[in-house]
């Protein structure tokens, strides 16, 4: 009996879906949110803008001494 839930159990994590194993929920794809609340912790300042850009994301911060950065977030 307990081989067979064994390999229940198994055909069932086959089946799931990728991003359930991921724990993203976005199939390994950063959101823009996330890119800029990253941007926001490595800095101290505040996200002006997120675009998308060559395999990440360009966030604009205002650093908490006044000056505009920006601050690249890979994809990951």
């Amino acid at each position: 009996m307990q081989l067979s839930t064994f390999i229940l159990a198994a055909l069932l994590l086959c089946m799931a879906p990728p991003t359930t194993w991921a724990g993203s929920g976005q199939g390994g794809q950063m959101s823009p949110d996330r890119a800029g609340e990253i941007a926001r912790r490595q800095t101290g300042g505040r996200v002006l803008a997120v675009q998308s850009a060559n395999g990440g994301y360009r966030v604009k911060v205002l650093t908490p001494d006044g000056q505009v950065r920006y601050v690249f977030v890979p994809n990951r």
